[in-house]
């Protein structure tokens, strides 16, 4: 007998959080030295989730993530900083 196993689909969290990082950048005109994001995350339209920020002061922010699809399309928003 041969084993099916259904794996979901996972979002490169790598890849997002350089782009993040980019795009806080250009938007706050700030610099970040991190952004993090779990690993595993399920590429799931409608699905969100956290990840943090720092910035080169030392402040850090959450940043929420949406997915606005399953491949990987995602609107953010900064919804905590503390310094």
């Amino acid at each position: 007998a041969i084993g099916v196993t259904a794996c979901s689909k996972t979002l490169d969290t790598e890849g997002l959080e350089s782009q993040l990082k980019s795009q806080i950048e250009e938007q706050t005109d700030g610099s970040f030295t991190s952004v993090d994001c779990p690993d595993d995350v399920e590429a799931k339209a409608g699905e969100t989730f956290d990840c943090s920020a720092e910035e080169g002061s030392g402040a850090t922010f959450t940043i929420r993530v949406t997915q606005r699809d399953g491949e990987g399309n995602v609107d953010w928003e900064v919804v905590d900083a503390s310094t």
